[in-house]
């Protein structure tokens, strides 16, 4: 059974990583005193000894407010200082290890353990108070194969897209400023070969994931496809040997 190696935590599109975990337990802290207000990206890459690894990215957002909300992870308001675990479920007795597609997008459970600070909010006095958020949503879901694909058996681009790239680049390619560029209009998109090579190996140095260890080459060359022909865009196309040639 593969063992996690090593967590690297990256935050907001930095090249270098927020922390580095190398022993169990394998677990992350952030503190809004760290942020300034407003959503942040966090990107979770799982290392294992067999030489695989996963890249996740997370959405969260930071209150200074005293007003206490605690939801999933996607925008969730974090008003407190916040410990993610990383539980390997392989490591769970009697489960199976994770397949390709159905879990892929996350090596890891994250359980939120929300720890609020003496004193922090005035409703609670000087008493500490915990909680814990068991109900993680990934911004990508797990369900790639089958949700991508409708009755017809083709690969729908558009539903891999809306799962697994929106949250990011925006439903109608708007992007959200230098962090995720937006993809209307882009004119770098008609460079058909440096787009595969970026969805299939992700950009160093940016918040772009490798996303070819996830899908199969009918699958990103019709994501691919339905950005290069979206929102006004008028890029070509790509077939699932362009994305062959390029792995």
């Amino acid at each position: 059974m593969a063992k996690i190696e090593r967590v690297e935590v990256y935050v907001d599109g930095s090249p270098e990583p927020l922390q580095v975990i190398t022993q169990a337990p394998f677990k992350v802290k952030l503190s809004p005193s760290d942020f300034e207000e407003g959503d942040h990206h966090m990107r979770v890459v799982t290392y294992y000894d067999n030489g695989e690894y996963y890249d996740q990215p997370y959405l969260f957002t930071i209150d200074h407010t005293g007003e206490v909300e605690v939801a999933h992870i996607n925008r969730a308001p974090i008003f407190s200082e916040v410990e993610i675990a990383l539980v390997d479920p392989m490591e769970q007795e009697g489960m199976p290890p994770p397949k390709l597609f159905t879990h892929a997008v996350l090596p890891v459970l994250l359980f939120l353990l929300i720890l609020l600070v003496a004193g922090w909010f005035s409703i609670y006095g000087d008493s500490a108070v915990s909680d814990v958020v068991t109900n993680i949503e990934p911004i990508a879901e797990a369900s790639q194969p089958e949700g991508a694909m409708p009755e017809g058996g083709a690969v729908d681009g558009a539903a891999i897209y809306a799962e697994n790239c929106a949250t990011c680049h925006g439903p109608n390619g708007e992007g959200q400023g230098d962090v995720f560029p937006a993809l209307a209009g882009n004119a770098n998109l008609a460079d058909t070969e440096m787009v595969i090579d970026t969805v299939l190996h992700g950009r160093q140095g940016t918040a772009m994931p490798p996303w070819g260890n996830q899908f199969n080459d009918e699958q990103i060359a019709a994501v691919i496809n339905h950005v290069l022909s979206s929102w006004g865009n008028s890029f070509g196309s790509v077939t699932p040997e362009d994305v062959a040639a390029k792995r």
